[in-house]
This record gives C-alpha cells, sequence and structure tokens, in this order.
C-alpha cells in the first residue's frame, strides 16, 4: 500500500521529495495493517499556502486511501523550505 500511496501522490503532485513511512509498529491495536504513515513532501505546489492547505492538497491526492488509514501525519514543505532545512518533528510514540 505504501507504493502505491506514493505512486498517487507523485502522479496528481510534482514532488521534488516525497517519502511514506509506514509507523504502524509503532502503534497498538493494528496488527499486521498499515494503519499509520507520515507524508514527507515537498513541492513548490505549497509556496504562499498555509499549512492547512498544503494538507488537504495531499489529503487531495491520495483521498482513495484516506478511508484506509487511521491517521496520516503530513510534513509539507516547499523547494526553498526544504533546502533551508529538512528537518521535522518526529511523531509521538503511542500507547501499545
Amino acid at each position: 500500500m505504501i507504493e502505491d500511496i506514493k505512486k498517487i501522490i507523485s502522479k496528481n503532485i510534482d514532488c521534488f521529495h516525497l517519502e511514506i513511512l509506514d509507523e504502524s509498529p509503532n502503534h497498538g491495536g493494528y496488527s499486521g495493517q498499515v494503519s499509520h504513515i507520515k507524508v514527507i513532501i515537498v513541492s513548490d505546489l505549497f509556496v504562499d499556502k498555509s499549512l492547512i492547505n498544503r494538507h488537504k492538497e495531499v489529503y487531495k491526492a491520495m483521498e482513495s486511501y484516506v478511508s484506509e488509514i487511521h491517521a496520516i501525519s503530513i510534513v509539507a514543505k516547499s523547494i526553498a523550505q526544504w533546502k533551508e532545512s529538512d528537518d521535522f518533528i518526529p511523531s509521538p510514540d503511542c500507547a501499545k
């Protein structure tokens, strides 16, 4: 599923950088499922867009998968922001 999500986002957004991390093993109650993902995406589509509008673009791009995933964390930066800093806040640990 991770590769499928990556393909569909890439098809819908011109990405400079795209990573999809499966964070499911860090969460309890979803044995063997892709339930929690982090999308790290860099695109000039995000220039001058608010954080919420960046997230809306990502959700729209992967719309067909949103209902299958329990939690989606998104890091959406413009190319200039990414070149300035490719850091992002790691997802918190979840109770298992």
